[in-house]
């Protein structure tokens, strides 16, 4: 709290008004899940095995100059040389949360050392059956519980991720608070599930008015023992006790790809520096106070905690911040009554894909509409075969555009800039990895085998073989 406090004044000492929090270091996005509230992994084969060196996440956290560093993914874990990048950032004094499903986080630990920089953040979405369905993986919540207990008592500083969809009844959601404070975690992230364009279901993403409705029940009329590691400026936001407008610059993306336009969830190209992020990216055309429908729904800590933190240190936010601390409870007693009344939920059984159509096998040419083939060409979440009007051919993955280039990685890892006005042709010729086909082929399988009596279902769905 003390280098946070002190990195935030120091940045308004200098008058600056976007600076960065946290770095999201996405250092590989390969997983062993398949998450159905997830897209991270929809990669062709050549993307996936991609990793950041250890220069190259010192190099982009030095760049930004963030007191604290989260490391996504993909799944961390998998990495080979994540324990040489947290033991680098750890050297630094940086405050890493390695998040992780925990699935290897056992079998991983003796590559770490205890530390006050260091902290474990274990995806947990909820308890068992809610956990299991979302992550697409019967048993993976015993042996995320198992794995956080052995970190705990190994010394280790333990967190939980929650990520909470429409479908979750709230009183399930307290009770698993009870359920991750007895294994011993130091406290609690929450974040609403936000329905970016990426995720396989689309179907079990509330509205904002949901989510204030479902968060003002989970976080009303709290237990003493419950700890939560976020602001609580931004709990009250979730609670819809506060407006907070999204400062998306304030916990900046860094890739494979480079520095990611303009947010963790939301990909419209990449920047090579921070600096280039924050000049040529419109902030206005982003956020639920721009009217941006990608931005709608969204209520992420990931574009509003930093701005709860950034108006902590103002007068009136350091007096709403020390009243939340001091009346912690938030006494509610008409969300109490709807917390009594509240009737179990069924479990996600029903997920499905949205509504998306493929573009798998399409061609687009340069006589036809090349800058509508542009845009899906940047969306398109499989390789594609750019003809030239020179009659070169060249295949890859594009990850980036702006007003006269393209950019594409192939499966060599080479990277290619090609200007619009040499293109003669768009072939979307690869798979297309954002098809959500699998998960929903996942679902109907898990279903029919719960119903049938089994346990211990194994079942992987086909997008992460």
């Amino acid at each position: 709290m003390w280098t946070v406090a002190s990195y935030v004044v120091r940045q308004k000492l200098k008058g600056r008004k976007q600076y960065p929090l946290v770095l999201m270091l996405e250092p590989l996005f390969r997983c062993n899940l398949a998450c159905a509230g997830c897209g991270k992994i929809q990669y062709p084969g050549h993307v996936l095995k991609q990793n950041l060196t250890p220069e190259e996440c010192f190099r982009a956290v030095e760049e930004c100059g963030v007191p604290a560093v989260s490391i996504p993914g993909g799944e961390p874990l998998m990495h080979p040389q994540i324990d040489e990048i947290v033991k680098g950032l750890v050297a630094r004094k940086k405050y890493i949360y390695l998040c992780t499903n925990a699935l290897l986080l056992k079998e991983k630990l003796h590559l770490f050392t205890p530390s006050k920089y260091l902290t474990f953040s274990v995806h947990m979405d909820g308890q068992k059956e809610h956990h299991d369905l979302s992550v697409c993986k019967e048993g993976g919540y015993e042996i995320a519980l198992e794995a956080i207990r052995e970190a705990v008592a190994r010394g280790f500083r333990v967190t939980t991720n929650t990520t909470v969809f429409e479908g979750h009844d709230a009183k399930s959601v307290r009770q698993f608070f009870d359920e991750m404070m007895d294994a011993g975690v130091e406290g609690m992230m929450l974040s609403p599930g936000y329905s970016y364009d990426k995720a396989p279901d689309q179907q079990h993403f509330s509205g904002r008015e949901g989510n204030v409705s479902m968060f003002r029940k989970i976080l009303s009329n709290r237990k003493p023992s419950w700890v939560f590691n976020m602001s609580p400026l931004f709990l009250e936001f979730l609670m819809g006790k506060r407006n907070l407008e999204c400062t998306a610059w304030g916990m900046p993306t860094y890739n494979i790809f480079g520095w990611q336009k303009p947010c963790y969830l939301i990909q419209e190209g990449y920047a090579d520096t921070f600096q280039q992020l924050l000049d040529s990216t419109d902030w206005s055309k982003f956020g639920y106070e721009s009217g941006n429908p990608k931005c709608s729904n969204c209520m992420m800590h990931s574009g509003y905690e930093a701005t709860a933190v950034n108006y902590t240190f103002s007068f009136s936010g350091i007096f709403a911040t020390i009243r939340s601390m001091l009346f912690s409870r938030y006494e509610d007693g008409e969300a109490l009554q709807e917390l009594n009344q509240e009737k179990p939920k069924p479990l996600l059984v029903q997920i499905e894909s949205g509504s998306r159509t493929s573009l798998q096998g399409a061609t687009v040419r340069a006589n036809e509409d090349l800058a509508q083939g542009l845009d899906d060409a940047l969306d398109y979440r499989g390789d594609l075969t750019i003809t030239l009007k020179n009659g070169k051919s060249l295949a890859g993955y594009v990850f980036d555009r702006d007003r006269q280039t393209l950019r594409l990685i192939a499966p060599d890892q080479k990277r290619h800039t090609i200007a619009h006005d040499e293109i003669e042709s768009i072939d979307f010729t690869g798979r297309d990895m954002a098809d959500g086909r699998s998960w929903e082929a996942w679902i109907r399988k898990y279903a029919e085998k719960k119903a049938a009596g089994e346990t211990n279902i194994e079942l992987v769905p086909e997008a992460i073989e």
